[in-house]
Formats: C-alpha cells, sequence, structure tokens
C-alpha cells in the first residue's frame, strides 16, 4: 500500500470507501493533525544534522480496509516539494536557487513489518524512531534530507 499525502495538512479525513468490486478500500487517516496543522500554519523549520535528528511531531497514522491476513510492509519515503533551495528572508521563506541534486532515494521501514493488515488496524503506527539526516553516507538507516 502507498500512501501519498498531497495535502496531508488540510485534506479531509478519508472515511472508509468501497471499491466497485465492494471490496473496502485501504485508507490511512493522520493522528495528531491539528498538531501538524499548526505547525504548518507557522511554517515551521527543523534543523537536520549528520547524526540525525528525530522528527516531531512525529509521523503517527491508522490505517483500515487492508485484508486481515495479507502481510504488509509499512514504509515512509520523505521526497523534495519542488527542485528548490530556500532561505528565511524578511520573515518569509525565499526561493534561493537551484537544489542540490537529489540524494539517493531511502525509505524508512517500519520496525513492525512486515505484519497482517488486521495487526497494522488494531493500533496507531507511529514512526517516532525515524530520524531525519544529512548524511548520504549513513549506515543506520535514517532518511536522508537535503539541507535548505
Amino acid at each position: 500500500m502507498t500512501a501519498n499525502f498531497p495535502g496531508p495538512i488540510n485534506a479531509p479525513v478519508n472515511q472508509h470507501q468501497s471499491s466497485p468490486l465492494g471490496k473496502e478500500i485501504p485508507c490511512v487517516e493522520l493522528i495528531d493533525r491539528h498538531l501538524w496543522r499548526s505547525f504548518h500554519a507557522y511554517e515551521t523549520e527543523m534543523v537536520i544534522t549528520k547524526s540525525g535528528r528525530r522528527m516531531f511531531p512525529a509521523f503517527k497514522v491508522k490505517v483500515s480496509g487492508l485484508e486481515k491476513q495479507t502481510k504488509y510492509v509499512m514504509m515512509l519515503e520523505i521526497v523534495a516539494a519542488d527542485d528548490c533551495r530556500y532561505k528565511f528572508h524578511n520573515n518569509q521563506w525565499m526561493v534561493a536557487g537551484k537544489a542540490d541534486p537529489e540524494m539517493p532515494k531511502r525509505m524508512y521501514i517500519h520496525p513492525d513489518s512486515p505484519a497482517t493488515g488486521e495487526q497494522w488496524m488494531q493500533k496507531i503506527i507511529s514512526f517516532h524512531k525515524l530520524k531525519l539526516t544529512n548524511n548520504i553516507s549513513d549506515k543506520h538507516g535514517f532518511v536522508s534530507s537535503l539541507k535548505l
């Protein structure tokens, strides 16, 4: 299952939906949406280090619509919103040129993976152990992210 959040902060929460064949469609709900909205409204910046830094707020979701006996691997990938580098100037973010070349893709695999759909749907899935780093040669499984 791939969850793409084109607008996770402002998008409505998906309710249980069915496909034309009557099967339930997998659905992902962002936990602590109010906190994410608050941070988004203030354009909060997070300084990333080579040693890695835990993301705040932690990314937590609740899933539904999975097949109960099927095994799933939950992964998180962080991608750049665009190809620009930004700087904070006069109380606002401004484009400051082209971003560095994209680093190799890295996905963070949730430590409970693989698990059955039933197991995933019974709990909130937290990626609180995820660390972001700007060290492209990191060997600890951290997710690489570009510096601003």
